[in-house]
C-alpha cells in the first residue's frame, strides 16, 4: 500500500472514529449484548461466554481505527517519499 493511500485510509479512519453514527453504533451495540448477558440463564455458559467476549473486543474496533489513524499521519519519510512521485 503506497503512502497516499495509508493517509487517506487514516483520515477515513478518523472520520469514522469521530462519528457520531459510529459511536452511537457501539454503544448500541454493547448495551444490546450487556442486556442479553443479564437475560441469559447462569447455565449458559456459552452463551454468556459468547456475549461476555463480543463486549470486550469492542474496544478492539476502536483501538484498530486509532493505529489506522497513527500510520496515516503524515511524517518526513513520506513526505520525502512522496516528492519522489511528484517530480515524475
Amino acid at each position: 500500500m503506497d503512502n497516499v493511500e495509508i493517509i487517506r485510509e487514516g483520515k477515513e479512519a478518523e472520520d469514522i472514529l469521530n462519528s457520531d453514527v459510529f459511536k452511537k453504533a457501539i454503544a448500541n451495540l454493547k448495551a444490546e449484548l450487556l442486556e442479553a448477558w443479564e437475560i441469559s440463564p447462569a447455565k449458559d455458559h456459552e452463551t454468556r461466554e459468547a456475549l461476555y467476549t463480543a463486549v470486550k473486543l469492542l474496544p478492539e474496533i476502536e483501538k484498530h481505527l486509532r493505529i489506522m489513524i497513527e500510520k496515516g499521519k503524515i511524517n518526513p519519510s513520506m513526505i520525502n517519499s512522496m516528492k519522489g512521485v511528484l517530480k515524475k
